[in-house]
């Protein structure tokens, strides 16, 4: 699938990335899910609808992998509305629309704790995928035959389960029909969140007590009702007899049980029940009886006594009583036993687990049928059976199971008392990080306050050290003064500072690695060195005659030589004024008679020696 082109470049390549990713779910497809949803906010162009859609319920699958019922719950909510349907119910009867309804209803029960209701919406969510896909890979068989290359459409379901991963076939086949690649990524979250429930027993999520009181069956009151357990009691049959097996009337269904066998064919969870046997027992005298165990735990256990004085004994239970006509309900799937002081009937019957919904139980049918020994015609009719139950009766029977089931009640508080124990936890664990970032903190104040305290100190002695260097160099250069008085000349000063000045821009060129400057600094210095020391030369002589550095000198000294380069600066221009003058004179002598001349340079002389 292309990007759209109303998004960015930055959403193109996010986009992008998550087609091309090989699993649909990943970490890294997550997130840039989360990122693609923000860049597709506010779009309005006519198919952002759709693609949004689509992110949202990427994204609400990358939180049920992650166990994040709520936010998973939010999610999908988000993607049904961007998908304007009418309705949930609506959606449950589109194949296509359905796995969506159903992950949103099972996080919701997640959310709930309602753990067995979140692991039948998974498991009809994970039928209704499967059968998804077997429709597609029935239409690409179908195009494939017409060129005469087509493998057995069998061969192709067989490797359903891999999820495309795995096989000859199918992961050749998801680069040519990229829809597939969704589904089984689907039905891998399906199958991950189906593991977190349960990994361990044959039918995923669903929960049996050992021992259950009838009444919380609906099919043991149907039982009841339909007159089939008061049937039962008073029976006085001499051998046991199969009355329903694999869906079909059994061997057993004569004389005085017909009658019972016509009222349990009536009963839908018994009579379409491929997995079981109802069949009736006789107890011997005193003895132990064991019963078989289950084939899987899509099905429970029904008994009902003719007469008074069995006892019903299951793994870690104590024995239950069974009562004339009374059923007693338990899991087929524990070792269980029956015994009783005398001889007496008693009846067995397995139906389907309230839980184990109708899509799966059709699925079940038709995919055992050869094993069950059912013709076609067979399977139709009892897939008929099971899906007009469900109609009438099964969301009702499911929801009375789940509201009287003290089995379930108390796993959902267990449940939600371990949610409130992490949550606790959770929120000791950040108090006490609260309080060790508060003592983190005082460390930290305290440490600063030391570090401020040894910076103070240290400015302190290079305060000192600073004042004393001070003092030292203004001793060192009194005494200079005192011992080489001529060094203090302007001239000396300023070439004293013309020599530091060279030798700090070659100290700057060094550290520049500008060698050709620095070469042509050293010639510089050399210069002037010598310069320093004629200059040097000449005030000792100078000094020697006599003269000495005035007390302008001595602060020209201390300014750093500034001065002696302006005293230079206004000699030149006293030397150029009096050049002027000497012109002006030569002027006027042309002019004025030459008594006049001598007066008027008088004049100019004295004005010059004036400026002077």
């Amino acid at each position: 699938m292309e990007a759209p082109k109303w998004l960015d470049d930055d959403g193109k390549d996010l986009f992008n990335d998550i087609e091309n990713d090989e699993n649909p779910h990943s970490d890294a497809a997550c997130e840039s899910r989360e990122k693609l949803l923000k860049a597709m906010v506010g779009k309005g162009d006519s198919s952002a609808s759709n693609y949004r859609a689509r992110t949202l319920l990427g994204c609400g699958l990358c939180e049920m992998k992650k166990a994040n019922w709520m936010m998973a719950k939010r999610r999908l909510e988000s993607a049904i509305s961007e998908m304007n349907v009418p309705s949930e119910e609506m959606m449950l009867k589109n194949p296509d629309l359905a796995p969506i309804a159903l992950t949103k209803q099972a996080a919701d029960f997640m959310k709930k704790f309602e753990l067995t209701q979140a692991g039948t919406q998974l498991r009809r969510c994970r039928e209704v995928l499967e059968r998804n896909v077997k429709t597609v890979l029935k239409r690409v068989h179908q195009q494939m035959s017409q060129s005469g290359q087509a493998v057995p459409l069998e061969k192709f379901v067989e490797e359903i389960p891999g999820l495309g991963k795995t096989g000859q076939f199918l992961p050749s086949l998801l680069t040519q029909v990229p829809g597939l690649r969704e589904v089984f990524g689907f039905m891998e979250v399906v199958e991950s969140s189906l593991d977190s429930l349960d990994a361990q027993v044959a039918v995923r999520a669903l929960f049996m007590q050992p021992v259950v009181p009838f009444e919380q069956l609906a099919v043991a009151k149907e039982l009841v009702d339909s007159g089939a357990a008061k049937a039962i009691s008073g029976l006085a049959a001499s051998q046991a007899a199969s009355l329903i097996k694999r869906t079909k009337t059994g061997s057993g269904c004569k004389e005085e049980l017909s009658k019972v066998c016509e009222k349990l064919s009536k009963i839908a969870d018994i009579q379409s029940n491929g997995f079981g046997e109802t069949r009736l027992l006789v107890l011997k005298e005193g003895k132990k009886q064991s019963l078989d165990a289950c084939t899987t735990n899509a099905n429970v256990g029904i008994l009902v006594a003719a007469q008074d004085g069995a006892r019903l004994t299951v793994a870690g239970q104590e024995p239950t009583p069974l009562k004339a006509g009374e059923p007693v309900v338990f899991d087929v799937c524990l070792e269980a036993s029956l015994q009783a002081e005398e001889k007496l009937p008693v009846l067995l019957a397995q139906a389907w687990h309230p839980e184990f919904a109708a899509v799966e139980r059709t699925t079940e049918l038709r995919a055992r049928a050869s094993a069950f020994g059912l013709s076609e015609e067979e399977v139709k009719a009892v897939t008929k059976v099971v899906n007009d139950h469900a109609k009438s009766a099964w969301e009702k029977s499911a929801k009375h199971w789940r509201s009287t089931s003290s089995g379930l009640e108390s796993m959902r508080k267990v449940l939600q008392t371990l949610e409130e124990d992490k949550a606790k936890a959770k929120e000791a664990a950040e108090e006490a990080k609260r309080k060790e970032d508060e003592a983190n903190d005082e460390d930290r104040k305290r440490a600063l306050e030391e570090l401020e305290r040894k910076r103070a100190e240290r400015r302190r002695k290079e305060e000192e050290a600073e004042a004393k260097r001070l003092a030292r160099k203004k001793q060192l250069e009194e005494e200079r003064a005192k011992r080489d008085p001529w060094l203090l000349f302007p001239e000396v000063v300023a070439a004293e500072k013309k020599v530091e000045d060279l030798k700090e821009q070659r100290r700057d060129a060094n550290a520049k690695l500008e060698f050709d400057l620095s070469n042509s600094l050293t010639k510089e210095i050399s210069a002037a060195e010598r310069a320093l020391k004629s200059a040097t030369k000449k005030a000792k002589k100078a000094y020697k005659k006599g003269e000495t550095p005035s007390a302008a000198d001595v602060s020209k000294k201390d300014a750093g030589g500034e001065e002696a380069e302006k005293a230079k600066d206004k000699t030149k221009e006293l030397q150029a004024e009096l050049q002027d003058v000497k012109k002006r004179k030569a002027e006027a002598s042309k002019v004025f008679p030459r008594s006049h001349h001598k007066l008027h340079a008088r004049l100019i002389v004295e004005d010059a020696s004036c400026a002077c």
